[in-house]
């Protein structure tokens, strides 16, 4: 895992089958608007792509992850961060959440951006901790956040950690851009208010689509990780260019995908 080269990458269902599919849905639907309405809602997260992994809070977020992944020394993890990660003190996944929250405070550009990436590594630490408290192996499941950590400590578990997070903040910013697009294409304002209703009915749908989409970023990843933080801390630079690879190969992803 992580070592793979990827090509295309199959879909469950593109993109604008799930929009059709949540706007037909609408009995006062506007069915002309569905086709402009999916392709607008990829052009806009494309654009924010090309130049996102410039953004500090974006960097912040995702660096914090970087060093749970990182180090087994809470001192080492600290003198990154600045921010206090006492994994031996078995913080619970509310607690590094709200550390990675006054980490990106302190560290962002813009609002926005900030907000998204600090609920994209929100996101990252819970689903980490639930799937490694449930996980069995030889030595059964991790069940401190030491262990729970010290699992993402490889190539292979950085891979993983690292989709999660780009595909929880592309997950967003497609529900983001396509509530706001379907806001200005209804004049309806039922049609609106329906439409949102049943994109919240639908996000596992959304969902799925954002996490085979970060599929991509697992071709270098692996190697990064062993390049850049087995056995040191990465720098903001590096952090900022390996964000700038992933954004561009899923921003490629998102434009095949408008092609099909």
């Amino acid at each position: 895992m992580g070592h793979e080269r990827v090509g295309f990458l199959p879909r469950s269902r593109r993109w604008r089958d799930i929009v059709e599919a949540i706007g037909q849905s609408i009995p006062s639907g506007e069915p002309d608007n569905l086709p402009p309405l999916a392709a607008e809602t990829l052009e806009c997260v494309r654009a924010r792509y090309l130049r996102i992994h410039n953004d500090r809070g974006v960097g912040a977020a995702f660096g914090f992850l970087v060093v749970l992944t990182g180090s087994e020394k809470d001192a080492d993890r600290g003198k990154l961060t600045g921010v206090s990660i006492d994994l031996e003190g078995n913080p619970l996944p509310v607690r590094l959440a709200a550390s990675l929250n006054e980490w990106v405070r302190l560290n962002r550009d813009s609002a926005e951006y900030a907000e998204i990436a600090r609920r994209a590594g929100a996101d990252t630490i819970t689903s980490w901790t639930y799937k490694q408290r449930r996980q069995p192996s030889l030595f059964g499941a991790a069940d401190n956040a030491l262990e729970i950590w010290k699992n993402g400590q490889s190539a292979e578990g950085f891979c993983e950690i690292s989709r999660i997070f780009f595909a929880s903040f592309t997950e967003r910013y497609l529900r983001y851009f396509l509530e706001r697009e379907a806001s200005s294409r209804f004049d309806n304002i039922d049609a609106r208010e329906q439409f949102s209703e049943l994109l919240r009915k639908h996000l596992d749908k959304v969902s799925q689509h954002a996490f085979e989409t970060a599929k991509i970023t697992q071709s270098f990843a692996a190697g990064w990780y062993n390049n850049h933080v087995r056995g040191r801390c990465p720098s903001d630079s590096e952090i900022r260019d390996f964000l700038r690879l992933c954004f561009q190969k899923i921003r490629e992803e998102l434009l095949r995908e408008a092609t099909l």
